[in-house]
């Protein structure tokens, strides 16, 4: 009774989670009418997938809804009992159900024995997706050991098929029993351990070792007794029709021993096989047979399988449906023969007593394509050492192997007995077939013959000997090919090779730099002259100077006192030499474009602040001063204070641009413009322009600034010595600094001392009326204060609190608005303090701080003195 409590309240627990997947898809549409898609009426659930049941089934329990709405929902949607009891079979088999509880009383009833449990994760591991799992280098090596290791091939019987024909009822199926027409019914009838059924209100009915078909016949034979229409009536045919189908399908108990990786008592699906245990128990391990696996029922010998058959052919031979209380047996191998070399599939083989080495040859999938057939090695073990034996391909038939026999099968020569082989300056290069009486001549026609470019004075054949030794022919090849001189016979592998012309010397080559488009080497042409190649440089630049080429010639003369022969040309705008012949280049040359003098992009300074014009103003000379900017400016405004001008110029830091990169972002300024016009009409001169701006790109040429490369020298050996001097590692140049400028004596005296020459980047930075001064350091409250012509140094201190015990007043000083600063000057014990002017900031140092000097380190002064005076004396008295 306490069995049949818990088998009902699974089946209540299996019911509820089907209604509730039911429910679920129904309320989450607003027709409640579709299960993902499918009319609820018309829905076959043999055409929902295990992915899509799973599915609706954790989005049920997530609802959390109660047995009574799921039972009224479904039933109101029209849902046929018979997909509700197929749909909660599928659900009981995907999550275990009642075959796979561990709780399960009928499970516990063997023989005290562990029962291994085979839930979806093991008998369905295709569900799980999980791969081969890792074996070692001797179990991959044994033909058919990876079988049973996958979880993606588990032969797990397919539970969605129609009931075998010969499947036969025990203990835990369950029989569903749809009746429709003059009464609707739907009865589930669990076969008991007693082997039998009981209808509602009927007696039980005997089921056990019976088919579906006959156990089918006694039960609606016993139903007819309450349910008069299931059959005919005084001819009348019935009015209650009616299908008998398996709903749950029982577990069975299978024992699986011997040599398998996990031995034990499986509870498998009752329509499991041979195959099925194997692979839950892990098949046959390294020692294990797969050529007589046998299943023994009720102590009898039922069948034999072989896993080669399957392997090979497909064929599962032997293989059965297991019954409760089987036992799968692998025994040790008998005979292993391990296979190497040039077969398909080289590894551990086992072999039956009367399978020879044909067999094996078929289990390993043939010979490969480089095999040597004709031959075979065997490495077998004697009763006292080993030995080898030599099989031809006539005595392969009748050789059978033996258990431990190692059967190498080695690969053809790396070798060919007619192969010849040209190479060089041929048409077709490669290897040729040695014909009957072939010839050199012969074998230059078979390669489409000579290129222009052979070198006939000399070609050889290399020919290999018997013995291995190399050797060579050398022949005049323009002799051969006017017939001259013999022709020449070959033999195997000669190889003959034709030298050409550009092998026997260096390879040509012209050089040009400087102001062209593109700078480079180039290939040498012959008659080609110094216009061709700076066609192939992309042509001149503006900055070009027409009369400032060179060509360096490679010094041929040996006797000469010169390393290099310079030639000078003029060329005009078209590139055509100024009342010169043209000029023939010769190979090495390099040719240098020179800068024309004094040219130069567009470079600019910005003047800021309380000027009339500000903004950017560029150099129109190069000596150009602080005071031609300012007049080109228009001049101070009435609110100027030029006593706090001040000058910002970049460092060797800052990152200057050279002429060409200047000239480069102009370029691509204008091709992002070009890019952004979206307009449809443009004209062809706009498209051509798109194209060769994109050609040029960011093309960047070699900096030959002089004044970049000399600042860039500068910058490295301010690097060296920051790295070299530790008192100075720490200091940091920044891109741009103040410079310190007088502006009322370079406005009263233009092009004087005091009148800078600017420089590109420059910024002239002139600011408004100045009416504050600052005071900062070592003084009680560091604060801004209003400027008065009346106050001194002392009295700005005096105004911020005093100084600080820890100020040191003789280092302090004054910084003026346009950079300038003025310490504190001492004579003597007189001090004299800067002028303070608006706009100013007065610093106060820090005094350094001092370690006091403890006993420790005077008696160690004190011993440093002591000890110098002893060495000096024994000195004296030395000498």
């Amino acid at each position: 009774m306490r069995v049949s409590q818990l088998l009902n309240s699974l089946y209540s627990l299996s019911r509820i989670l089907l209604l509730a997947t039911l429910l679920l898809v129904s309320t989450e549409t607003l027709s409640a009418q579709g299960l993902g898609g499918i009319d609820l009426k018309s829905v076959r659930v043999d055409d929902l997938s295990d992915e899509q049941i799973l599915g609706y089934i954790r989005q049920a329990e997530e609802k959390g809804l109660t047995q009574s709405q799921l039972e009224e929902l479904a039933r109101q949607r029209g849902v046929a009992e018979s997909e509700i009891s197929k749909l909660r079979r599928r659900v009981e088999r995907l999550r275990g159900g009642l075959s796979t509880d561990p709780s399960t009383p009928s499970n516990n009833r063997n023989l005290g024995r562990t029962t291994q449990l085979v839930t979806q994760e093991d008998v369905f591991g295709a569900l799980s997706g999980q791969e081969l799992a890792d074996l070692t280098e001797n179990q991959k090596r044994i033909f058919g050991f990876d079988l049973f290791q996958t979880k993606s091939l588990t032969f797990a019987p397919n539970l969605n098929l129609p009931t075998p024909e010969n499947y036969i009822l025990g203990p835990q199926d369950v029989l569903i029993v749809d009746m429709w027409g003059a009464t609707q019914q739907y009865l589930e009838l669990e076969v008991s351990s007693e082997g039998t059924v009981r209808p509602e209100n009927l007696s039980p009915i005997y089921v056990n070792g019976l088919t579906i078909d006959k156990a089918s016949e006694k039960i609606i034979a016993r139903l007819s007794e309450v349910n008069s229409g299931l059959k005919s009536l005084n001819g009348a045919p019935p009015n209650i029709f009616y299908q008998v189908s398996l709903g749950n399908i029982r577990t069975i108990n299978v024992n699986v021993v011997g040599e398998v990786g996990r031995p034990s008592l499986y509870a498998l699906p009752s329509l499991a096989t041979v195959y099925t245990a194997l692979h839950a128990a892990g098949g046959p391990t390294e020692t294990g047979t797969f050529r007589d696996i046998r299943l023994v029922r009720n102590n009898k010998l039922v069948t034999s399988v072989d896993i080669y058959s399957f392997l090979t052919d497909g064929i599962r031979s032997g293989d059965m449906t297991l019954k409760d209380g089987d036992v799968i047996i692998v025994r040790p191998t008998q005979s292993q023969i391990e296979l190497e070399g040039e077969v398909r599939r080289p590894g551990l083989f086992e072999l039956k007593p009367n399978e020879g080495f044909k067999d094996l040859l078929g289990f390993a999938g043939g010979f490969t394509n480089t095999a040597f057939k004709s031959l075979i090695t065997v490495k077998r073990n004697g009763e006292r050492e080993r030995e080898i034996i030599d099989v031809d391909s006539e005595e392969f038939e009748a050789f059978y192997p033996k258990d431990g026999d190692l059967i190498e099968v080695s690969g053809i020569l790396d070798r060919f007995s007619n192969r010849v082989i040209i190479d060089g300056a041929v048409f077709r290069e490669g290897e040729y077939q040695l014909t009957k009486d072939l010839t050199v001549k012969q074998l230059i026609e078979k390669a489409d013959g000579l290129r222009g470019d052979a070198y006939l004075t000399r070609a050889t054949i290399y020919r290999t000997g018997e013995d291995f030794s190399q050797s060579t022919l050398p022949f005049d090849l323009g002799a051969l090919r006017n017939g001259k001189i013999p022709d020449i016979p070959l033999l195997r592998e000669d190889v003959v090779r034709i030298t050409s012309i550009y092998d026997l010397r260096e390879e040509y080559f012209v050089s040009i730099s400087g102001e062209v488009q593109e700078e480079g080497v180039w290939p040498y042409f012959n008659q080609m002259n110094v216009k061709d190649l700076i066609v192939l440089a992309k042509g001149l630049k503006e900055s070009a100077s027409g009369a400032l080429i060179e060509i360096s010639r490679r010094n041929k003369n040996s006797s000469a006192n010169t390393t290099a022969e310079i030639i000078t040309l003029s060329i005009d705008e078209k590139l055509s030499l100024k009342g010169q012949e043209e000029m023939v280049l010769q190979p090495f040359d390099q040719v240098y474009i020179r800068k024309s003098p004094g040219y130069t992009v567009q470079q600019q300074v910005t003047v800021e602040g309380e000027i009339v014009a500000p903004g950017l103003y560029t150099i129109s000379r190069k000596d150009e001063r602080i005071s031609d900017i300012l007049s080109r400016a228009e001049g101070l405004t009435q609110y100027a204070d030029p006593e706090g001008a001040i000058l910002i110029r970049k460092t060797e830091f800052s990152d200057t641009k050279s002429n060409d990169q200047i000239s480069q972002d102009y370029l691509q300024q204008l091709r992002q413009k070009v890019l952004n016009d979206e307009s449809e009409l443009k004209n062809i001169s706009q498209v051509r322009l798109s194209e060769r701006l994109d050609k040029i790109g960011n093309r960047t040429t070699q900096n030959t600034d002089d004044d970049l490369v000399g600042s860039q020298i500068k910058k490295e050996r301010i690097e060296d010595i920051t790295e070299r001097d530790s008192l100075i590692k720490n200091i940091e140049i920044p891109d741009q600094e103040p410079v310190a400028i007088d502006l009322k004596k370079i406005l009263e005296s233009p092009g004087s001392k005091y009148d800078l020459i600017i420089r590109p980047g420059d910024i002239i930075s002139i600011p408004g009326e100045l009416q504050t001064v600052r005071i900062a350091g070592e003084v009680t409250s560091p604060l801004n204060l209003r400027y008065d012509s009346d106050y001194s140094f002392k009295d700005y201190i005096f105004q911020s609190g005093g100084f600080l015990q820890t100020a040191k007043r003789g280092r302090s000083y004054v910084q003026y608005p346009n950079g300038e600063s003025k310490g504190v000057r001492r004579f003597l014990w007189f001090k004299k303090y800067p002028e303070i002017k608006p706009g100013s900031t007065i610093f106060v140092s820090r005094k350094a701080e001092r370690q006091a000097l403890n006993f420790q380190a005077i008696i160690a002064a004190v011993g440093s003195v002591a000890t110098l005076a002893l060495v000096v004396d024994r000195l004296s008295q030395n000498n």
